[in-house]
């Protein structure tokens, strides 16, 4: 046995060894609606119960329980052995990495992490597609590798997965994919298509959780950058799925570029496989007329890719098509990820080049261009990896396919995007003032004009401007933070997105803070200062619904006993308290199923709804969430706070845990008096609030890293990082006596944060601007 094969053995031993010990293995991405905001995650649950994924932005290992989302399965299906299980997951942040375990009642998996797709056009995309793996395990495993090094934004799988299809050959292949995620824990969604030797729509749709039960969809990558079609050729081409396609076609008129992906070839390049009429009589013309300019086919297990060709019969035509270097469609294929080669013995007038070899295609996508190539997989243990952040230079060793025609194929747009660029004010301006501003765009057009700008502030247009020079006035409504974007049309119809500014207003006053903890309890000792409300209140322990431990609050139903209320807090001292909490609701099962949030300023005799929570609108029943209220002073010294159910039964709850309640001042904090009891001292010894003060952060704006000054303070901390929804994103512990330096959050989308420093006791908060 040479020393190749010895390392895969001994690899199989020990990745069998730890599926064995392992609840949920068999681990995939896929993807069901927009790439830059939403992913499914998908498995096999071996055993065990409760499976829930613990996500977020920052890096935080197999500590599930620090993770500051959760998400339940939302489908469970037992197919081909396998209870395949998929959380779809939404409200993601484009072009944002995300951290992941899986936790269930006997363990949890290790932590994967993917990275969401822009949502812009103007950023490019990387993209592997190819099929039929079947069941040659060297260059299934040697393609799948590959994805690992390859790192693209999406693989477009084109059907035959398994030979046969039976249960043994899709564990198989389920364990093979895990050679796709890379070393690191990265992984890659798939987006799947049905091949002939998937016996029915079903097996796709239950063991990947596409869109369509019918395996046809699409999906569209960066913004209006790319619409990619997945088509079924093994059910009804005719009919409803040509219409479909048709109608969709007409309706994206607005996207840079249109792709299809299928099985089996109109024109295959091996004379043992007939002609696929049926496809090319419905869909050749439609993808010519609406401007498919690639398409990937598979099937005929041989390699392929032809010249940009339009459906013609007449005089210089082969087989139906002619080439059209305009505005034709390039046509590649024909699988060869794993299944048996066939030889290339079919080349028509058009073709540009084939071959016979293990491969798949390897394509870049930018708003000019699509560029091609042709991966042969065999040598995938010599092929280094791209990095991260740079998946489009060339690894060493790949074996990139040369043929007489050259490597690249490339495919031009017709029309060049206008370049669209806010210019002021620029990221991190903050004004004293609720005025009005001007808000300036630079615009061009290399091939033509630019007919508007159009502006936006969080996500809202604004207005439009022509001709240049491109300005729109716009008053801040209201304190706060505000994006603002433009998007730029030209004389074709092409659109272009502006980098992104942020801006704030700020109230006089309302800076910087020094904030003290009033209280936190997470019910695993008591009731703390919250009370019993009675028969419909209850501090109950179930892990499943507690956030920390297994204690949290439950209330339920709407009677006279259905909330929780504090004992009275001085809050005198502060000009705004924030409530955080965790929770969970179980069963509500109407729009009108409800829980609020009450303060009381007069010691209880009366309270006011500061914030509700709907069924549908804030929240979903079984899902966590996290969230914060802030209330703005001033506050007199008999403060309570109380949390109401407005549900109509028994088993309609909420589950309420680690409730933070928090103060700010910009002046000097008094000692906290709960309940005529010494709360405890503003500070730890060494530590006053002029120190505090001294704390200085820099940049601010910062782009990747940043330095805390904490010089002036002594002892032991931490520093913490939370997004605008009062989520953690980072935390670290520090010492004083020294700066923090190179504090480097990860890899976070531009936008306000806040980062609070913690000490003792004390705590300071700055606002943080990343661009």
């Amino acid at each position: 046995m040479n020393r190749t094969k010895k390392f895969l053995a001994l690899a199989g031993i020990l990745l069998m060894g730890s599926w064995a010990h392992a609840t949920t293995n068999k681990y995939r991405l896929t993807l069901r609606d927009d790439p830059s905001t939403t992913i499914v995650i998908g498995w096999n649950q071996v055993s065990g119960s409760g499976a829930t994924v613990y996500y977020g932005p920052t890096d935080l290992g197999t500590n599930w329980s620090a993770y500051p989302n959760s998400k339940t399965p939302d489908r469970t299906v037992s197919d081909k052995g396998m209870t395949n299980t998929f959380a779809r997951i939404t409200g993601l942040q484009p072009n944002t990495n995300y951290y992941f375990v899986i936790k269930d009642s006997e363990g949890n998996s290790a932590r994967y992490w993917f990275r969401t797709c822009p949502n812009t056009p103007s950023e490019r995309l990387s993209f592997i597609a190819g099929g039929d793996s079947r069941n040659n395990a060297t260059p299934r495993r040697n393609a799948n590798k590959l994805v690992a090094k390859l790192k693209p934004h999406a693989v477009l799988f084109g059907g035959d997965m398994t030979d046969g299809g039976s249960n043994s050959e899709w564990g198989e292949w389920f364990d093979d994919w895990q050679l796709t995620i890379a070393s690191d824990g990265r992984m890659f969604p798939i987006v799947a298509t049905r091949g002939n030797h998937e016996s029915s729509n079903s097996i796709i749709y239950n063991l990947f959780d596409v869109p369509s039960s019918e395996v046809y969809y699409a999906l569209t990558f960066g913004g209006s950058l790319i619409r990619t079609y997945t088509l079924n050729t093994e059910t009804s081409i005719t009919g409803t799925q040509t219409n479909w396609l048709v109608n969709d076609l007409q309706a994206s008129s607005g996207i840079t570029w249109k792709t299809a992906q299928y099985h089996k070839p109109m024109r295959p390049h091996t004379s043992s496989k007939s002609e696929g009429n049926t496809q090319y009589s419905s869909w050749a013309q439609p993808f010519y007329d609406y401007g498919v300019r690639l398409v990937v086919e598979c099937d005929a297990h041989t390699v392929k890719t032809t010249w940009p060709v339009m459906p013609s019969t007449g005089g210089g035509s082969d087989e139906g098509f002619i080439q059209e270097n305009t505005n034709g469609t390039v046509y590649a294929g024909e699988g060869c990820w794993g299944a048996p080669l066939r030889t290339n013995n079919d080349d028509k007038t058009w073709t540009r080049n084939s071959g016979m070899f293990n491969q798949f295609k390897w394509v870049f996508v930018d708003q000019q261009k699509i560029e091609m190539r042709t991966i042969n997989v065999d040598n995938a243990d010599q092929v280094g990896s791209v990095s991260n952040n740079d998946p489009f230079t060339i690894p060493s060793n790949l074996n990139i396919w040369n043929p007489s025609n050259g490597s690249v194929i490339t495919i031009m747009g017709g029309n060049t995007p206008p370049i669209c660029n806010v210019t002021s004010p620029s990221t991190g301006t903050d004004y004293s003032s609720l005025q009005a501003i001007t808000i300036n765009v630079s615009a061009s057009d290399a091939d033509g004009s630019v007919t508007q700008v159009e502006f936006f502030v969080n996500g809202s247009s604004v207005g439009t401007d022509a001709p240049s020079p491109y300005s729109r006035s716009w008053t801040f409504p209201d304190w706060g933070s505000y994006a603002l974007t433009a998007v730029a049309t030209d004389d074709d119809g092409a659109t272009t997105t502006s980098n992104t500014v942020y801006i704030t207003a700020t109230a006089p006053g309302s800076g910087e803070c020094i904030s003290i903890q009033a209280d936190f309890n997470n019910f695993e000792s008591g009731w703390g200062i919250w009370n019993d409300g009675g028969s419909d209140c209850a501090r109950v322990s179930n892990s499943t619904y507690a956030n920390s431990g297994s204690y949290s609050l439950q209330l339920r139903d709407n009677s006279s006993s259905s909330y929780s209320n504090t004992d009275v807090i001085d809050l005198s001292s502060f000009e705004e308290v924030t409530v955080s909490f965790s929770y969970m609701c179980n069963s509500m099962d109407n729009s009108n199923e409800d829980f609020w949030l009450q303060i009381s300023t007069n010691g209880g005799s009366s309270y006011t709804t500061v914030e509700e929570w709907n069924l549908n609108d804030e929240f979903v029943n079984n899902q966590r969430y996290n969230d914060a209220v802030t209330i703005q002073g001033p506050f007199p010294s008999n403060v309570r706070f109380r949390f109401v159910c407005d549900a109509s039964g028994n088993s309609d709850w909420v589950y309420i845990d680690d409730i933070d309640i928090t103060g700010c001042s910009s002046g000097p904090v008094k000692h906290l008096v709960i309940n005529d009891g010494s709360f405890g001292d503003t500070a730890a010894d060494g530590i006053d609030e002029e120190d505090m003060e001294d704390i200085v952060v820099y940049p601010n704006p910062f782009s990747e890293k940043f330095t805390v000054d904490v010089s002036q303070v002594e002892g032991s901390g931490e520093i913490s990082v939370y997004n605008i929804e009062g989520k953690l994103v980072y935390r670290k512990a520090v010492t004083g006596g020294q700066p923090v330096t190179d504090v480097h959050p990860g890899e976070l989308p531009s936008g306000v944060y806040y980062l609070v420093v913690k000490f003792g006791n004390l705590t300071a908060s700055h606002k943080l601007l990343k661009y």
